[in-house]
């Protein structure tokens, strides 16, 4: 593989597929009272009990303290916890309330609302193509990360 095609085909629909997501996602959120990124949030601890905010912004690409900031904001909007490790004050974890719990599975009905022509018109084999896919480029980019 080309250094031209990963600046651009690849990179062009990795942009394309995030826009997507985001757009399938605006109207969700908005209908929820969140921003995106809240949203985001929200699913990414929801995948994990006890997620820290470090993993959370390397989950979303997101900075470490900019994570942290939207954590205090949704904490005080009563849609998680935020708990101070007691080994090394420096890492945070956070766990969804109820409210948390509650506004997602709202949140994921709606979602799956939103799925249902794909869910018809994508048959189980082309799913797991394409994911299967998007992990393979996921492993191949991994090892140029990796590569000094």
């Amino acid at each position: 593989m080309s250094i031209k095609l990963i600046n651009t085909e690849i990179s062009q629909l990795v942009r394309e597929i995030s826009r997507k997501m985001d757009s399938i996602l605006l109207p969700i959120s908005d209908k929820n009272n969140l921003t995106i990124m809240k949203l985001k949030v929200l699913l990414e601890i929801s995948k994990k009990k006890d997620s820290n905010i470090g993993e959370i912004g390397q989950s979303l690409g997101v900075a470490g303290g900019n994570i942290s900031n939207m954590c205090k904001t949704l904490e005080k909007e009563g849609y998680l916890k935020r708990t101070r490790s007691k080994e090394d004050e420096r890492v945070v974890t956070v766990t969804l309330t109820k409210k948390g719990e509650d506004v997602l599975s709202i949140v994921n009905d709606q979602i799956d609302k939103k799925f249902v022509n794909y869910n018809n018109d994508v048959s189980d084999e082309e799913h797991h193509q394409i994911i299967d896919s998007l992990k393979l480029l996921n492993q191949r980019l991994d090892s140029l990360v990796s590569f000094k």
